[in-house]
């Protein structure tokens, strides 16, 4: 595992990271789903402890995945050897008692989120707190940054941090200097943040945690037009059969780019999205043993650099996330 410094808090990171959203299980708000289907809490703590073992010291998670299953899985293995990782959780998705699901970047929710996600985490402090996908109206709020602050002075969070949708959103984060890091949609279907954001937050100093490297299963080859996701899998939300069909294409070329440079699609997505030097970490989702060695082995290799500007020249214009106005 090769490891890379985030941004400018000092902190070395593990360049393949842990993604927990799909551990939380299924998980609905507003009458949808937003969870990745029916887990085992057996493989996914089997996964984690995987994960630690070959290396990996980022785990990403958020008070919202499974509204707390997937912090309190991350807790009973991490808590045991809590020196040697880096936990990263988010806040600002609330459920309330009827189901409906609501943004809350209150001070007084902060100082109460916080304190819940320490509980199930067991442990004391959280290395990077970051706001769950606010928008820009959000973050102008002086009591955001106040509250963060707050809970640095006091030892609860070490830094902080902020989830986006969009680059333009970054830019103006990293123009005013909220935060440390940045979490970014950024993979081989949605390379916009390459040119419009990560220069820039690379001279400012901010460490870019890549999500969605995979593109949610679509960089995995596995997804096609037909494919039928079960009821509780939030990509029903947003791959539709159209935008699978449309996808498909960009995905087959992408295959045939990469060719035998990588053992497979998945590792050569991964791949891609390291050989991006502003990219501190990437963090593929992993529900079991087998995918997290299949993201780990991404560390293992480059792609060639040839391979590298045909991803970039033939796919750069895509980005499917933003021309769907996805948000995730």
């Amino acid at each position: 595992m090769e490891y890379r410094e985030l941004g400018k808090t000092g902190i070395r990171v593990s360049e393949i990271g842990f993604g927990a959203w799909a551990i939380g299980g299924p998980t609905e708000a507003s009458g949808v789903p937003i969870g990745w289907g029916r887990t085992s809490d057996d493989e996914s703590l089997a996964a984690i402890r995987r994960a630690r073992d070959l290396g990996v010291n980022f785990f990403d998670t958020a008070d919202s995945y499974g509204f707390g299953r997937s912090e309190s899985l991350l807790g009973i293995v991490l808590s045991r050897k809590r020196q040697d990782v880096v936990i990263a959780t988010k806040v600002g998705n609330a459920r309330s008692a009827t189901g409906v699901l609501r943004k809350d970047f209150s001070k007084e929710h902060i100082f109460v989120a916080v304190d819940g996600s320490l509980r199930r985490l067991r442990t004391d402090y959280i290395d990077l707190y970051q706001l769950h996908n606010p928008t820009l109206q959000d973050l102008r709020r002086e009591e955001i940054q106040e509250a963060m602050e707050r809970l640095q002075e006091v030892g609860k969070i070490r830094f902080w941090g902020i989830s986006i949708s969009t680059p333009e959103e970054g830019v103006e984060i990293v123009t005013h200097g909220w935060g440390y890091t940045l979490q970014v949609l950024y993979n081989m279907l949605n390379q916009a943040p390459a040119t419009s954001l990560f220069p820039i937050a690379k001279e400012k100093g901010y460490g870019i945690i890549a999500r969605v490297p995979l593109a949610s299963g679509l960089l995995t080859g596995r997804l096609r037009p037909d494919t039928v996701f079960a009821k509780d899998d939030v990509r029903q939300n947003f791959l539709t059969p159209r935008r699978l069909a449309e996808a498909s294409d960009r995905v087959d070329e992408a295959k045939s780019i990469i060719g035998g440079t990588a053992r497979n699609l998945a590792e050569g997505a991964l791949r891609f999205v390291l050989a991006n030097d502003a990219v501190a970490t990437a963090i593929p989702g992993a529900r079991n043993v087998h995918q997290v060695e299949m993201n780990v082995a991404a560390s293992e290799g480059r792609l060639p650099e040839d391979v590298l500007e045909k991803l970039r020249t033939r796919l750069a214009d895509y980005n499917f996330y933003q021309r769907h106005s996805i948000r995730i």
